[in-house]
Order: C-alpha cells, then structure tokens, then sequence
C-alpha cells in the first residue's frame, strides 16, 4: 500500500518555522504610555515576506466575520469595537495543496 504524498504546504510552513526560530523578531518599539516593548506588525511582515516567497508560500486572508458595536468610555466619548474572525488559506504555489487557519482579532 502506497502512502499518500506530504503536501508540500506542510514543508515550506516547516522551513518558514524553522529560519524563523533562529532569527526570531525583537521586540525594537517601545510603548511610551504603559513603558513596554513590543514588536509590530510591520516588524512581522518585513521578517516573514522573504522566508515566504523563498518557500514559495502564499498567505491569503479571507474576513469570515465582522461585528461592530459602538461603547461609551469613562468620559461618556463613543469608542467603536470591531471584532474581525479571519481564515488565513495557505498555500503551496509548487502543489497547490493548502492548510487554514482561523483566528479573531479585536480593535478599540
């Protein structure tokens, strides 16, 4: 009995992973107000978007959700919240094979 093919998604995530393991991102910016470090999300897509296209690694979000409500703040100012639950597709451009993932992010 033959075994089926590795999906090549699953080794180009792996060899993403793993240059990224070693190289991992720092924590460069500071938050003034509450003094802590931190890494942005341009840190993070600078950092990724070599080792992804060297993969050949597509990232393709997909909005799944959405809701928006509208609060007061302790001053009685309106401050909008949106939650977003996002499906990210990825994708091997050599096999076309793909694995998803889902997550939920929330704004003030």
């Amino acid at each position: 009995m033959e075994s089926a093919p590795v999906k090549k998604v699953y080794s180009a995530l792996c060899a993403v992973m793993v240059e990224m393991a070693v190289e991992g991102i720092s924590k460069d910016r500071k938050n003034q107000q509450q003094n802590y470090a931190f890494r942005g999300i341009d840190d993070v897509y600078q950092a990724l978007a070599s080792k992804l296209a060297a993969h050949k690694l597509l990232v393709l979000p997909r909005v799944v959700g959405r809701e928006q409500v509208e609060r007061q703040t302790s001053k009685g100012s309106p401050l909008s919240y949106t939650t977003l639950t996002v499906e990210y597709d990825l994708v091997s451009a050599e096999d076309g094979s793909t694995h998803t993932i889902c997550t939920v992010g929330e704004a003030m």
